[in-house]
């Protein structure tokens, strides 16, 4: 097969993991398929080198196994490198901590900005009651534009949400976050530090700014919305664990929303979910792609409009498109990487990507976060307010 691959232009933000997501490639076996064909200059170790502008990839409609191309298109020949998965998709007990890199890149108009940080996430096993709980912990400094904050509204952002880590939640089988359940233990995190890092934040928009974190954190099912609309858990906790059908039956349709615009409802997108098997190592992909079909034009939607104004029959959506990507384990399904992006055509163009990848390496024993099991709480009477709502009020 002569000169059969073509080349990809590294971009400035781009990871191995981020390219090999998007051009729907093992990580491994692109990294060997590069290098086979490359100079030895241009070789790529563990990450891609600074100085490489383009990396080599097979031709469009191919992919790889065992470093060799592989036609993908079902019609024409037999497809070797995917099977469809068929039946329930479940998440497996899995004993050790998982950890990420958690790269996002925020796109509106012409500015663009990343954010870079990673996160520890445990679960835990299926108790007397049926009830099933996850730790997720940040583990290193949150990097914005690749450099820590300078700016002191940013260094109050983060100081405030560090305060939040570890969280701890009640899941539900699908895996989508049910409740905090380690909200009073926030709350006391929240009034030592507040006392500590933040009294060195003074000026009328500081206070302002805690004081509306506070009103957040203070409110239990409120803090969960928004941390249900943070980007990293709108992926990390979807819905990914689901049924899933063959390929004689149709795929339906369904509308999912994302927080793609801040300071207002998420925005609804139609998408159709696949999930195939990878031959080679038995790895889950799955996929989810669609279209805007929010029922808000371009002006409600940049004015922050929760709702239409009115409504109209045969009305043509704002353009935009979503696209999510997971690789999942083999043995336990949890999630190896994760990609997505999404887009909106406003005035000033929006486009999100994120990228989730595991890291090969652990954090030190003793600074590991996570208890040990989870101890649940008896509930509160309801309408009765609780004491850490007294003392903030």
């Amino acid at each position: 097969m002569q000169n059969i691959h073509r080349k990809y232009k590294v971009k400035p933000k781009d990871t191995i993991e981020i390219i090999a997501v998007k051009n729907e490639l093992d990580i491994k076996e692109l990294i060997a398929y590069h290098n086979k064909r490359a100079d030895s200059y241009d070789q790529i170790r563990d990450k891609i080198p600074p100085f490489l502008q383009e990396l080599i990839l097979p031709p469009k409609g191919y992919g790889l196994v065992n470093g060799k191309e592989v036609w993908l298109n079902k019609e024409e020949e037999p497809e070797t490198l995917v099977v469809p998965y068929i039946g329930k998709l479940n998440s497996e007990p899995f004993k050790k901590d998982l950890n990420y890199g958690i790269y996002k890149t925020i796109k509106s108009g012409t500015k663009e900005n990343t954010i870079k940080y990673e996160i520890s996430v445990r679960y835990y096993p299926k108790n007397e009651e049926n009830n099933r709980y996850v730790s997720v912990d940040l583990i290193s400094k949150i990097f914005i534009n690749n450099e820590e904050p300078s700016l002191t509204a940013d260094e109050l952002a983060i100081a405030c949400t560090e305060i939040l880590y570890p969280l701890i939640f009640r899941i539900n089988r699908n895996g989508l976050l049910l409740e905090i359940q380690n909200h009073d233990e926030l709350l006391k995190r929240w009034k030592k530090h507040k006392q500590t890092k933040l009294k060195y934040y003074q000026g009328e928009t500081a206070n302002n700014y805690i004081e509306k974190f506070e009103e957040t954190l203070v409110e239990k099912d409120l803090l969960l919305y928004y941390l249900q609309n943070d980007w990293f858990f709108n992926i990390y906790f979807n819905k990914i664990y689901t049924i899933y059908q063959g390929a004689n039956k149709p795929i339906l349709d369904e509308v999912i929303d994302f927080p793609i615009l801040p300071n207002t409802k998420s925005v609804a997108y139609t998408i159709r979910r696949k999930a195939n098997r990878v031959i080679k190592n038995n790895r889950i992909k799955i996929e989810l792609k669609g279209k805007c079909t929010d029922s808000r034009n371009r002006s409600e939607l940049e004015n922050g409009s929760y709702f239409p104004a009115t409504i109209q029959k045969n009305k043509k959506p704002v353009k935009g498109n979503y696209r999510s990507i997971y690789f999942l384990k083999p043995n336990n399904h949890k999630i190896q990487h994760a990609y997505l992006e999404c887009n909106l055509e406003l005035n000033k163009p929006k486009k999100i990507t994120i990228s989730i990848s595991e890291l090969n390496s652990t954090i030190n024993k003793e600074d590991i976060r996570h208890p040990e099991y989870i101890v649940e709480k008896e509930e509160y009477e309801e309408g009765k307010k609780t004491f850490w709502k007294s003392i903030f009020s």
